[in-house]
């Protein structure tokens, strides 16, 4: 037939297992990224709502203060008697009440750093006094502008050309063309302004604005924002924090806003996303490169398992070929339609040759026992690689990469074990080696709660063949059923002694789950171990039993640890023998 249907071979079938088992650890991953770049946002968020109410608080303060000693000089005698009196003095008198404000200035100038200057304005003596000095010549139509401008002015703070100012003046009459006896200004340090806002955002920049005249002060760190943050502050209004997103020519920005409660000004600052989310950015970059790393790595092994599973095919197919010749008797069945099926092929030869050399009552019974072995084995599946991939996710998440990297290489070793060819049987030292495997495994999940002691084999017994996956399972019974639930002082020991030509291995722990009943239940099953479908240690029995005969097997007791013991009975030969 010129047809034939595509066969779907192992290489594509294990890179696509292995893509099935590690992308919902990846998804998972992709989440936790997501996860962790919000909370980022919304923990920079409030540490510039902070920063927004802390600054606002600290300058209605400063400003509150200065607007109190400025009270107390509108009432101060010397600047009563200087502009309304001061002909009637005499000229030691006037200058005596000059100096003396001139001092009271200066210290009104020095009690905060937001005061860049101070000045008080007396017509009636034509005279600027300030800190330290004072100026011949007072402008009257300058001074009505800058009353004009403060009876206008909601807010105490008044723009006057580009200096912010805060004053008072007396008499507080609207009557038109009526000159201010006196006149008090301050002037505000906008520079000190300037150097707090950078300092509130170094990162990004922040906006001072002053909404009934539009006016800003910023220190502008980021171009091309300014309309963006007006915009945004010319709508605030009360008192509350407000948080906001936005993006100006393709750049986001985290922006916090606030009113000032009491003066018509509100302060925002905002900093660019991707200066916060920098090094966030670089460790997801470093995980994408991870996953196509990994993707690579996964087709590289799948690859090699591959070929590490055809070559021995072929040389089994040799061997089925001696078969058909009666040289040796092997039954193998296989329906899928890969690499296998050629074994099948050759099996069903090698069945009909069986039938002319041997009787059919050996046959029965060698396909009986065969079958029953290979049903036993594929029970065994350890359930500690379920978790094996979660386990290697936290240690990667941790950042715990010389962990991460032993149990990389412990995983491997029992990888390499399971798949490196299909035996039945092997050398006990292999066994125990595997065993290890596995116990390193679980030492770096439980860590500490759980302690390991092993004696080593002999090394006369290392060479002895047995049955593949006998100690594993029953180490992975004393984890499950005995010592996982132990906090801490757990303990598995296994020793060994040979007795009347019997090696024993025994496998002891402490765990507290253990129960009369369930020993009694436990010694019942494997005295009665003909059920084939069974796992753990009744498994291992049988397969020791079809092994070494029925001399050979498990023993269960109470250990003097406390919890279960198993003692694996394996006959041998002495080294007399």
């Amino acid at each position: 037939m010129w047809f034939q249907k595509r066969r779907f071979t192992i290489f594509p079938k294990l890179l696509l297992g292995f893509l099935i088992a590690i992308l919902p650890v990846y998804m998972l991953g992709i989440y936790l990224n997501k996860q962790v770049a919000s909370s980022l946002r919304d923990q920079i968020l409030q540490s510039m709502q902070t920063n927004v109410k802390f600054y606002l608080s600290s300058l209605t303060n400063e400003i509150v203060n200065i607007e109190n000693f400025k009270r107390s000089l509108l009432v101060d005698e010397d600047l009563m008697a200087l502009s309304t009196v001061a002909p009637a003095l005499t000229e030691n008198e006037l200058r005596e009440a000059i100096l003396r404000l001139e001092r009271k200035v200066a210290l009104l100038q020095d009690s905060s750093s937001y005061i860049a200057s101070a000045t008080l304005y007396i017509p009636l003596i034509d005279k600027q006094i300030k800190s330290g000095s004072y100026i011949e010549g007072v402008s009257i139509k300058e001074l009505e502008t800058i009353r004009f401008k403060m009876q206008q002015q909601l807010s105490p703070l008044v723009w006057h050309g580009d200096k912010l100012l805060m004053g008072s003046y007396y008499p507080e009459s609207v009557i038109k063309n009526r000159a201010p006896v006196f006149l008090i200004e301050i002037e505000i340090n906008q520079r000190m302004i300037m150097d707090d806002l950078s300092s509130m955002s170094d990162q990004g920049g922040a906006y001072l604005y002053f909404k009934q005249e539009g006016r800003v002060i910023t220190n502008h760190a980021v171009p091309n924002t300014s309309d963006e943050i007006e915009k945004l502050l010319s709508r605030q209004s009360g008192g509350e924090v407000e948080s906001v997103i936005f993006e100006n020519q393709g750049k986001k920005y985290l922006v916090s806003l606030r009113q000032s409660s009491g003066y018509d000004f509100s302060l925002g600052i905002y900093t660019p996303e991707d200066v916060i989310m920098r090094d966030f950015d670089k460790y997801n970059a470093l995980f994408w490169i991870l996953f196509a790393l990994s993707i690579i790595v996964m087709a590289l092994f799948s690859y090699w398992i591959f070929k590490a599973i055809r070559n021995p095919v072929r040389n089994l197919l040799k061997a089925f070929r001696k078969v058909e010749q009666g040289q040796l008797a092997v039954r193998v069945s296989q329906r899928s339609n890969d690499e296998f099926s050629d074994l099948s092929e050759q099996f069903n030869k090698m069945v009909a040759k069986l039938q002319s050399l041997i009787q059919e009552v050996y046959e029965q019974q060698i396909r009986s026992q065969q079958s029953e072995l290979r049903q036993l084995q594929s029970q065994i599946n350890p359930h500690f690689l379920y978790n094996s991939f979660f386990i290697l996710h936290q240690l990667i998440e941790f950042e715990d990469l010389d962990n991460a990297r032993k149990f990389v290489h412990y995983l491997g070793n029992y990888f390499q074990f399971i798949t490196r060819d299909a035996k039945s049987e092997l050398s006990l030292e292999q066994e125990m080696k595997h065993a290890e495997a596995y116990l390193n495994i679980q030492m770096m999940r439980f860590g500490s709660r759980i302690n390991v002691s092993v004696e080593p084999i002999p090394p006369w017994w290392e060479e002895l063949l047995v049955p593949r996956l006998i100690v594993q399972p029953i180490i992975e019974n004393a984890y499950q059923h005995g010592l996982e639930s132990r906090i801490s002082d757990g303990h598995l020991r296994i020793t060994n002694e040979l007795r009347d030509n019997f090696l024993c291995i025994y496998f002891e722990d402490n765990g507290t789950a253990l129960t009369e009943d369930e020993l009694m239940r436990l010694k019942f099953k494997l005295q009665d171990a003909s059920e084939l479908e069974t796992t753990g240690v009744v498994n291992v029995h049988r397969r020791l039993q079809i092994k070494f005969g029925l001399s050979a097997g498990l023993y269960v007791f109470r250990s003097e640890l406390g919890g279960l013991g198993v003692a694996m009975i394996i006959p041998v030969k002495t080294k007399e023998e």
